[in-house]
């Protein structure tokens, strides 16, 4: 079976490709991540921002891989290899075994699956904390600061490692557009299922436009509707 998108579903995907793009390059160059892509610490302000952004773009870009895939056809997964798998590298007889080089700063590569409905991780809540009371200082010792103290505001740093891997990842992604609508091809012929079925809460986001709502939730029963046909 070969899927022929629609017109308008064409320009939906077009429109979605250019608009990531565009708000993630735009939101690396605003965190200034050239030379170097590291950036550990952010301020509060900045840090929901981009982790609003990327809530909503990393699912947009899955399922617009999702339908460029379904269009071009799946492929079958590749066969993995028996017996224990070992590296081998080119060694020189005369010296020592030189080690493979690895980048200083490594990409990292953007997730093509998410998890499937009804699968949420097992949380424990944190204990709940009381105070009774002033508490006791002692003048030999140093005193513990208690954060709770301070009020939160946008300027305070927040360690932002992982959520500027993600920014990159989404880059890697769209710079390497041939190399994940392979694997997403791969991934269709399988079990797995690389989207889920129930639309995404982040499309209902507060802070979103009506639009873009609009635009993502069209994108989101496309898929929904080629992976999970209605048959009654």
């Amino acid at each position: 079976m070969t899927y022929r998108p629609a017109r308008h579903i064409v320009s939906l995907v077009r429109f979605w490709w250019d608009a990531i793009g565009y708000l993630a390059g735009s939101a690396q160059a605003r965190l200034g991540l050239y030379p170097a892509p590291v950036k550990p610490f952010l301020p509060r302000k900045t840090h929901g921002e981009i982790r609003n952004l990327l809530a909503f773009i990393e699912p947009v870009l899955r399922r617009v891989f999702f339908l460029q895939a379904l269009e071009l056809g799946t492929l079958p997964a590749p066969a993995r290899r028996s017996g224990p798998g070992t590296a081998h590298f080119q060694t020189d007889p005369t010296g020592p075994a030189s080690a493979p080089s690895r980048p200083a700063f490594p990409i990292p590569h953007f997730r093509l699956t998410e998890p499937q409905d009804g699968l949420k991780r097992a949380s424990t809540p944190p204990p709940p904390a009381f105070r009774t009371g002033p508490r006791i200082r002692f003048l030999d010792e140093d005193t513990a600061v208690d954060l709770r103290d301070y009020p939160s505001t946008p300027d305070d740093l927040i360690a932002s490692g992982p959520l500027v891997r993600r920014l990159l990842a989404i880059n890697h992604a769209l710079d390497n557009a041939a190399f994940y609508l392979t694997k997403m091809r791969r991934l269709l012929s399988g079990p797995s299922r690389p989207v889920q079925r129930l639309d995404p809460a982040v499309f209902y986001a507060r802070h979103l436009k009506y639009l873009q709502q609009d635009a993502a939730l069209a994108l989101h029963d496309e898929t929904a509707e080629l992976r999970w046909p209605n048959t009654s």
